[in-house]
């Protein structure tokens, strides 16, 4: 499994409509991706980034919606850019639940 971590800018006063755009047409996207396995949207309370988790099944996959969501040319007018895009690797710290650690 492989993470894709996307950062978007966002106009704070047009934060509304970034969402409904999420919701309708990038989400939706996301999901019919190949390797698609999960993925988590975050607003940031002062409304200026929307944070993105996407699970892939590997890498190459990953890699391909990455790539495409680079692509996306900046736009100034627009409610929202794309301001950071990473693949990256869990570290496994977190526990699964009900594992229990022994202090």
């Amino acid at each position: 499994m492989t993470t894709l971590l996307i950062s978007l800018d966002l106009d704070p006063v047009r934060a509304d409509e970034v969402v409904r755009l999420l919701r309708g047409e990038m989400a939706p996207w996301m999901r019919q991706q190949t390797g698609y396995l999960t993925s988590h949207w975050f607003l940031a309370d002062d409304r200026q980034h929307c944070t993105i988790t996407v699970e892939f099944e590997d890498r190459p996959q990953a890699s391909d919606v990455a790539q495409a969501t680079l692509a996306l040319p900046s736009n100034t007018d627009r409610s929202w850019n794309v301001g950071r895009v990473e693949i990256v690797d869990d570290l496994g710290l977190a526990p699964r639940p009900g594992l229990r650690l022994e202090g």
